[in-house]
């Protein structure tokens, strides 16, 4: 049995009919790179110093653990310069983080929760990085992310505004 790598999988529905858009396969080998920076960072557990309370408060008003921050700052830095994106927003940032004006802008949004569940990592639980992308509304964006807004109303608006969510593809 021949494994396919999400690389693989993600090239082939691309050449299949264009059924996968360039920026987005590419979105999410980034995502995906991220996430295992993530978990080798995870895996490193104490010895990393990487476990315990931050000290703050995320949007939810849930206290956020080092490795909530530590990986919304890998989730950060790998998507801001790549070109793929026009914003993001996560529940670890107070407002949705637009792309520098010295990195080119994508067609998509990413709203995520770096690690959801961050609270069952003391005791050993299973955690996951989520994440949802959106097509770009380019004729909203210059009204909607003119001021800094906060994440609950981002991400509401970020729905509202872009109706057109990538479509997941359904197996026949």
């Amino acid at each position: 049995m021949t494994r396919i790598t999400l690389s693989r999988f993600l090239i082939e529905q691309q050449r299949e009919g264009g059924a996968l858009p360039a920026q987005l396969r590419l979105l999410i080998e980034v995502v995906a790179r991220a996430c295992k920076a993530i978990s080798h960072t995870i895996n490193k557990g104490d010895l990393g110093g990487v476990l315990g309370s931050q000290g703050t408060e995320n949007v939810q008003g849930e206290v956020q653990k080092k490795l909530d921050v530590l990986s919304n700052e890998i989730l950060l830095e790998a998507n801001e310069w790549g070109g793929h994106l026009a914003a993001l927003a996560s529940e670890e940032m107070d407002t949705i983080h637009l792309i520098p004006n010295r990195y080119p802008k994508g067609e998509y949004l990413l709203v995520y929760d770096p690690i959801d569940g961050s609270s069952n990592i003391d005791v050993n639980l299973s955690v996951g990085t989520s994440s949802r992308c959106w097509k770009h509304p380019r004729t909203l964006l210059p009204g909607m992310f003119r001021k800094r807004i906060s994440f609950s109303p981002a991400a509401d608006r970020l729905r509202r505004a872009t109706r057109s969510m990538v479509p997941r593809r359904r197996s026949s």
